[in-house]
Protein backbone atom coordinates (compact mmCIF):
# COMPACT_ATOMS: atom_id res chain seq x y z
CA UNK A 1 0.00 0.00 0.00
CA UNK A 2 1.70 3.23 -0.91
CA UNK A 3 1.18 6.64 0.63
CA UNK A 4 -1.97 8.07 -1.70
CA UNK A 5 -3.40 4.30 -0.29
CA UNK A 6 -2.54 4.98 3.26
CA UNK A 7 -4.51 8.78 2.71
CA UNK A 8 -7.72 7.36 0.82
CA UNK A 9 -8.23 5.00 3.35
CA UNK A 10 -7.80 6.90 6.08
CA UNK A 11 -10.60 9.59 4.83
CA UNK A 12 -12.82 6.75 3.67
CA UNK A 13 -12.69 4.99 7.41
CA UNK A 14 -13.49 8.21 9.09
CA UNK A 15 -16.35 9.01 6.55
CA UNK A 16 -17.89 5.88 7.04
CA UNK A 17 -17.80 6.22 10.80
CA UNK A 18 -20.04 9.58 10.71
CA UNK A 19 -16.63 11.93 11.13
CA UNK A 20 -16.87 15.55 9.56
CA UNK A 21 -14.08 16.08 7.42
CA UNK A 22 -12.37 19.44 6.07
CA UNK A 23 -10.00 19.30 2.76
CA UNK A 24 -7.58 21.98 2.35
CA UNK A 25 -6.20 19.99 -0.29
CA UNK A 26 -5.80 16.43 -1.94
CA UNK A 27 -3.34 15.68 0.80
CA UNK A 28 -3.99 17.46 3.95
CA UNK A 29 -7.68 16.65 5.48
CA UNK A 30 -8.73 17.81 9.01
CA UNK A 31 -11.41 15.48 10.73
CA UNK A 32 -13.92 16.61 13.48
CA UNK A 33 -14.40 13.17 15.10
CA UNK A 34 -17.00 11.82 17.23
CA UNK A 35 -17.98 10.80 20.39
CA UNK A 36 -17.23 7.19 19.64
CA UNK A 37 -14.04 8.11 17.45
CA UNK A 38 -12.18 9.93 20.11
CA UNK A 39 -12.70 7.04 22.93
CA UNK A 40 -11.37 4.63 20.29
CA UNK A 41 -8.80 7.15 19.18
CA UNK A 42 -7.71 9.26 21.51
CA UNK A 43 -6.73 7.60 24.60
CA UNK A 44 -8.91 10.02 26.85
CA UNK A 45 -10.85 7.32 29.14
CA UNK A 46 -10.64 9.70 32.30
CA UNK A 47 -12.42 12.87 30.62
CA UNK A 48 -15.32 10.61 29.04
CA UNK A 49 -16.05 8.99 32.07
CA UNK A 50 -16.30 12.37 33.64
CA UNK A 51 -18.76 13.60 31.14
CA UNK A 52 -21.04 10.71 31.70
CA UNK A 53 -20.75 11.11 35.46
CA UNK A 54 -21.76 14.80 35.16
CA UNK A 55 -24.43 14.18 32.10
CA UNK A 56 -22.72 16.09 29.87
CA UNK A 57 -22.13 15.76 26.09
CA UNK A 58 -18.54 16.63 25.84
CA UNK A 59 -16.51 17.84 23.10
CA UNK A 60 -14.91 15.27 20.63
CA UNK A 61 -11.37 16.37 19.38
CA UNK A 62 -9.99 17.11 16.10
CA UNK A 63 -7.52 15.09 13.99
CA UNK A 64 -4.90 16.56 11.12
CA UNK A 65 -3.69 14.46 8.92
CA UNK A 66 -1.16 14.72 5.37
CA UNK A 67 0.04 13.18 3.03
CA UNK A 68 3.97 12.82 3.55
CA UNK A 69 4.80 14.33 0.62
CA UNK A 70 3.76 17.68 1.97
CA UNK A 71 6.97 17.49 4.27
CA UNK A 72 6.86 20.31 6.95
CA UNK A 73 4.67 22.45 4.89
CA UNK A 74 1.36 21.84 6.43
CA UNK A 75 0.47 20.87 10.22
CA UNK A 76 -0.62 17.73 10.75
CA UNK A 77 -0.23 13.64 11.55
CA UNK A 78 2.35 12.03 8.17
CA UNK A 79 0.66 9.73 7.08
CA UNK A 80 2.79 6.45 5.99
CA UNK A 81 3.45 2.70 7.10
CA UNK A 82 4.92 3.20 10.45
CA UNK A 83 2.50 6.36 11.63
CA UNK A 84 1.36 4.94 14.72
CA UNK A 85 -2.19 6.49 14.47
CA UNK A 86 -2.63 5.33 11.45
CA UNK A 87 -2.04 1.59 12.77
CA UNK A 88 -4.64 2.36 15.66
CA UNK A 89 -6.49 3.28 13.09
CA UNK A 90 -6.34 0.00 11.27
CA UNK A 91 -6.50 -1.88 14.81
CA UNK A 92 -9.88 -0.13 14.91
CA UNK A 93 -11.23 -1.00 11.18
CA UNK A 94 -10.48 -4.28 12.19
CA UNK A 95 -12.57 -4.51 15.58
CA UNK A 96 -14.92 -2.85 14.03
CA UNK A 97 -15.20 -4.60 10.74
CA UNK A 98 -15.04 -8.14 12.34
CA UNK A 99 -18.63 -8.60 11.10
CA UNK A 100 -20.49 -6.35 8.52
CA UNK A 101 -23.97 -6.16 6.07
CA UNK A 102 -23.75 -5.05 3.04
CA UNK A 103 -26.67 -4.50 0.50
CA UNK A 104 -25.75 -4.04 -3.48
CA UNK A 105 -26.11 -0.68 -4.94
CA UNK A 106 -29.13 -0.65 -7.53
CA UNK A 107 -30.09 2.20 -9.40
CA UNK A 108 -33.74 3.02 -10.31
CA UNK A 109 -34.76 -0.79 -10.65
CA UNK A 110 -37.69 -0.57 -12.69
CA UNK A 111 -39.78 -3.01 -10.45
CA UNK A 112 -39.09 -3.87 -6.56
CA UNK A 113 -36.42 -5.69 -6.54
CA UNK A 114 -35.47 -8.82 -4.66
CA UNK A 115 -31.43 -9.43 -2.58
CA UNK A 116 -30.14 -12.66 -2.72
CA UNK A 117 -28.37 -13.27 1.02
CA UNK A 118 -24.99 -14.72 0.85
CA UNK A 119 -23.17 -16.07 3.95
CA UNK A 120 -19.43 -15.04 3.66
CA UNK A 121 -16.40 -15.55 6.16
CA UNK A 122 -12.79 -15.54 5.70
CA UNK A 123 -10.50 -17.83 7.44
CA UNK A 124 -7.33 -18.26 8.03
CA UNK A 125 -5.80 -22.23 7.56
CA UNK A 126 -2.47 -22.50 10.15
CA UNK A 127 -0.60 -25.48 9.39
CA UNK A 128 1.96 -26.20 11.73
CA UNK A 129 4.83 -29.26 11.90
CA UNK A 130 8.24 -29.76 10.28
CA UNK A 131 7.34 -26.48 7.89
CA UNK A 132 4.73 -24.13 8.99
CA UNK A 133 2.60 -22.16 6.51
CA UNK A 134 -0.73 -20.28 6.19
CA UNK A 135 -3.52 -20.45 3.54
CA UNK A 136 -6.51 -17.68 3.18
CA UNK A 137 -9.82 -19.06 2.19
CA UNK A 138 -12.38 -16.44 1.45
CA UNK A 139 -15.87 -18.27 0.86
CA UNK A 140 -19.74 -17.13 0.42
CA UNK A 141 -22.88 -19.45 0.65
CA UNK A 142 -25.82 -18.32 -0.91
CA UNK A 143 -28.75 -18.69 1.93
CA UNK A 144 -31.20 -19.32 -0.46
CA UNK A 145 -30.33 -21.58 -2.81
CA UNK A 146 -27.19 -23.08 -1.01
CA UNK A 147 -24.70 -22.44 -4.05
CA UNK A 148 -21.14 -22.37 -2.21
CA UNK A 149 -17.85 -20.12 -4.01
CA UNK A 150 -14.22 -19.69 -2.49
CA UNK A 151 -12.29 -16.08 -3.53
CA UNK A 152 -15.88 -14.72 -2.26
CA UNK A 153 -14.00 -11.46 -1.77
CA UNK A 154 -11.96 -10.66 -4.83
CA UNK A 155 -15.90 -11.24 -6.74
CA UNK A 156 -17.26 -8.96 -4.35
CA UNK A 157 -14.56 -6.49 -5.23
CA UNK A 158 -16.43 -6.28 -8.19
CA UNK A 159 -19.54 -5.33 -6.99
CA UNK A 160 -21.06 -1.69 -5.84
CA UNK A 161 -21.68 -2.25 -2.16
CA UNK A 162 -23.63 0.43 0.46
CA UNK A 163 -24.31 -0.36 3.85
CA UNK A 164 -27.70 0.84 3.13
CA UNK A 165 -30.12 -0.73 1.04
CA UNK A 166 -31.10 1.02 -2.16
CA UNK A 167 -34.39 2.48 -3.06
CA UNK A 168 -37.20 -0.59 -4.25
CA UNK A 169 -35.17 -3.21 -3.36
CA UNK A 170 -35.85 -5.54 -0.81
CA UNK A 171 -33.75 -8.16 1.35
CA UNK A 172 -34.88 -11.90 1.07
CA UNK A 173 -35.33 -13.68 4.04
CA UNK A 174 -32.88 -16.48 4.33
CA UNK A 175 -34.18 -20.44 3.71
CA UNK A 176 -31.11 -21.67 5.40
CA UNK A 177 -30.47 -20.24 9.12
CA UNK A 178 -27.34 -18.65 10.08
CA UNK A 179 -25.87 -20.96 12.18
CA UNK A 180 -27.05 -23.77 10.15
CA UNK A 181 -25.06 -22.02 7.06
CA UNK A 182 -22.19 -21.08 9.11
CA UNK A 183 -22.04 -24.89 9.82
CA UNK A 184 -22.24 -25.31 6.09
CA UNK A 185 -19.27 -23.45 5.60
CA UNK A 186 -17.05 -25.02 7.84
CA UNK A 187 -17.82 -28.97 7.03
CA UNK A 188 -16.93 -27.56 3.18
CA UNK A 189 -13.12 -26.39 4.92
CA UNK A 190 -13.35 -29.83 6.28
CA UNK A 191 -14.00 -31.95 3.44
CA UNK A 192 -11.81 -29.35 1.18
CA UNK A 193 -8.59 -30.35 3.87
CA UNK A 194 -9.04 -33.80 3.73
CA UNK A 195 -8.14 -33.75 0.08
CA UNK A 196 -5.29 -31.69 0.34
CA UNK A 197 -1.98 -33.96 0.10
CA UNK A 198 -0.62 -34.89 3.41
CA UNK A 199 3.00 -35.28 2.64
CA UNK A 200 3.44 -32.16 5.11
CA UNK A 201 2.01 -34.14 8.00
CA UNK A 202 3.73 -37.44 7.44
CA UNK A 203 7.39 -35.54 7.20
CA UNK A 204 6.39 -34.15 10.63
CA UNK A 205 5.68 -36.96 12.03
CA UNK A 206 8.37 -38.69 11.03
CA UNK A 207 10.81 -36.21 12.19
CA UNK A 208 8.93 -36.43 14.98
CA UNK A 209 9.72 -40.01 15.72
CA UNK A 210 13.21 -39.62 14.39
CA UNK A 211 14.20 -36.70 17.08
CA UNK A 212 12.17 -38.62 20.28
CA UNK A 213 14.06 -41.99 19.46
CA UNK A 214 17.39 -39.32 19.84
CA UNK A 215 15.77 -38.13 22.95
CA UNK A 216 15.49 -41.21 24.91
CA UNK A 217 18.95 -42.55 23.62
CA UNK A 218 20.56 -39.80 25.49
CA UNK A 219 18.13 -40.00 28.39
CA UNK A 220 18.99 -43.72 28.62
CA UNK A 221 22.43 -42.72 28.62
CA UNK A 222 22.63 -40.09 31.66
CA UNK A 223 21.49 -39.68 34.64
CA UNK A 224 18.90 -37.10 34.27
CA UNK A 225 15.60 -36.32 35.93
CA UNK A 226 12.46 -38.15 34.30
CA UNK A 227 10.75 -34.61 35.46
CA UNK A 228 12.97 -32.68 32.18
CA UNK A 229 12.44 -35.65 29.71
CA UNK A 230 8.41 -34.99 29.55
CA UNK A 231 9.49 -31.39 29.52
CA UNK A 232 11.71 -32.06 26.08
CA UNK A 233 9.40 -34.84 25.10
CA UNK A 234 6.84 -32.07 25.19
CA UNK A 235 8.38 -29.51 23.72
CA UNK A 236 9.41 -32.16 20.35
CA UNK A 237 5.02 -32.58 20.41
CA UNK A 238 4.74 -29.11 20.29
CA UNK A 239 7.35 -28.57 17.38
CA UNK A 240 7.04 -31.22 14.79
CA UNK A 241 3.43 -32.99 15.95
CA UNK A 242 1.58 -31.76 12.33
CA UNK A 243 -1.61 -29.78 12.75
CA UNK A 244 -4.35 -27.27 11.48
CA UNK A 245 -5.60 -24.35 13.09
CA UNK A 246 -8.36 -22.71 12.06
CA UNK A 247 -9.18 -18.57 12.78
CA UNK A 248 -11.92 -16.60 11.17
CA UNK A 249 -10.81 -13.36 10.46
CA UNK A 250 -13.99 -11.83 9.42
CA UNK A 251 -17.43 -12.21 8.11
CA UNK A 252 -20.64 -11.06 7.56
CA UNK A 253 -23.92 -10.99 5.36
CA UNK A 254 -23.94 -9.43 1.69
CA UNK A 255 -26.70 -9.17 -0.20
CA UNK A 256 -27.18 -9.28 -4.04
CA UNK A 257 -29.68 -9.30 -6.97
CA UNK A 258 -30.08 -12.70 -8.70
CA UNK A 259 -28.34 -11.43 -12.04
CA UNK A 260 -25.14 -10.64 -9.26
CA UNK A 261 -25.70 -13.90 -7.60
CA UNK A 262 -25.23 -16.43 -10.80
CA UNK A 263 -22.30 -14.08 -11.53
CA UNK A 264 -20.75 -15.33 -8.84
CA UNK A 265 -20.74 -18.53 -10.23
CA UNK A 266 -19.40 -18.01 -13.10
CA UNK A 267 -16.28 -19.74 -14.13
CA UNK A 268 -16.24 -21.23 -10.01
CA UNK A 269 -14.21 -24.52 -10.91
Amino acid sequence: MNNASHYDFTKCFFELNGCTIKEKNPKHMTIKLTKEMDEALMNRPFYWHYMKKMNREGEPLSLSFKDISLGDAEEGIFLHAGTPKLQQIYQVALEKGYTTRLYEKVDSPSQNLALHPWLCINVKLTFRGKQSKDLLLSLGLNLINGALIHEAMNKFLDVPLTSSISDYTFPMTPLIRLESGYNRLLQHIEDYLSELDTQWADQSLSQLHYERKLLESFFQSKDVDPEQYEKELEQLHIRYQPRIQLSVANGGLIYLTNETSQKMLTNYH
